[in-house]
């Protein structure tokens, strides 16, 4: 321990550019996988608060929500164990009827039909009513300077919605959802004349016993890899931060092995001096964790701060297990990287070393 604070205390310049690669690493790694996680988030965000488990889809809808039929008949039909909702889905492009070029303030979004008793509304809004035109709304449409009392517009429609409310990490597809009733939904999709009953699908907590031979029943899991683009996405990501974290992380190695390496012939006088393989062997792992748990933690600290100031402009989010697998890959490459530069040490001939 001793040789390991000496020697970084001795080469600070030297050990400061090892650092600094360590951090330029990590934070690289860090960051993408925070996008890669942010992005594929911002697709499943208003799905996974459903905390569903089966999502129900008429047959020949081909996997697509929007091109999902349905009625009552289908609803009372369904008989699950648990509670069950329905859902009316439909995308939509918002205007600020208000601004001085409606075109500019157009955003896309999709429209959740639902009960007002339906689970699928936001729980902290359970005391708000959707009646009419009243809306609740994802945070990130507020980025568009809307607020609470305000009215918005929707391309090819003379319907205005009242916001009501600012839900959180509700978006589909990345597009904020706006939730309303679904008598408002049935307006806007089919029209005021001579409305249909109609929704999109039946979103299931609990189990699923019976189920008409009209409709098909997904998995939440299942669904959600149904997703257009999702699945390609998500493996996409996937695979470049694998090849990322292990290509690097097999650099780092090679840069602790070759930082060892260097010092040969002072391990050598150390050597002839009595000093034992296990105490050399000992500094050099001690000062190889050093060097990456600095590197990592200023890394992780940058990638926050970064998070912290793009998170409103990019999709950013944290994953605590994804953070740990890189962690422990950094260490286990560093760590594989001082053993062989253990075992070299360990086969140095004194006289050899320096120079006898």
């Amino acid at each position: 321990m001793f040789l390991a604070f000496k020697e970084l205390k001795y080469s600070k310049t030297k050990f400061a550019l090892i650092i600094a690669v360590v951090i330029l690493i990590s934070y690289l790694v860090y960051f993408l996988t925070s996008l890669a996680n942010g992005l594929a988030s911002s697709y499943t965000n208003a799905i996974e608060q459903w905390d569903s488990n089966q999502i129900v889809l008429t047959l020949d809808a081909n996997d697509n929500m929007m091109m999902s039929y349905m009625g009552q008949d289908a609803y009372d039909g369904t008989e699950i164990k648990g509670s069950k909702a329905k859902l009316g889905l439909f995308p939509a492009v918002i205007n600020n009827p208000l601004a001085e070029n409606i075109l500019d303030s157009r955003v896309d979004a999709y429209f959740f039909g639902i009960d007002n008793d339906s689970f699928i509304k936001p729980s902290e809004f359970s005391e708000l009513t959707l009646t009419g035109n009243k809306v609740i709304v994802d945070e990130e449409i507020k980025k568009e300077g809307y607020k609470i009392g305000d009215f918005f517009g929707v391309t090819g429609s003379t319907q205005q919605y009242e916001i009501i409310g600012f839900s959180s990490k509700t978006t589909y597809q990345t597009a904020p959802v706006i939730f309303m009733s679904l008598e408002a939904w049935q307006t806007y999709r089919y029209g005021s004349t001579n409305t249909p009953d109609l929704f999109s699908g039946i979103i299931v907590r609990g189990e699923i016993n019976n189920l008409p031979s009209s409709l098909i029943s997904y998995t939440t899991e299942d669904y959600i890899s149904t997703l257009p683009g999702y699945t390609a996405q998500v493996l996409t990501f996937s695979i470049m931060i694998i090849f990322l974290i292990l290509i690097t992380a097999f650099v780092l190695g090679i840069f602790i092995y070759v930082l060892t390496i260097q010092k040969t012939s002072m391990f050598g006088v150390m050597k002839a001096q009595g000093i034992s393989n296990g105490y050399i062997g000992a500094s050099v792992i001690i000062q190889t964790f050093l060097l990456v748990a600095f590197g990592i933690f200023v890394g992780l600290a940058l990638t926050s701060l970064t998070g912290m100031f793009l998170s409103d402009v990019i999709p950013f989010a944290v994953n605590i297990m994804f953070y740990s697998i890189i962690t422990t890959a950094f260490f286990l490459f560093a760590f594989f990287g001082g053993l062989f530069s253990v075992n070299a040490v360990l086969k140095i001939d004194p006289l050899k070393a320096i120079g006898g």
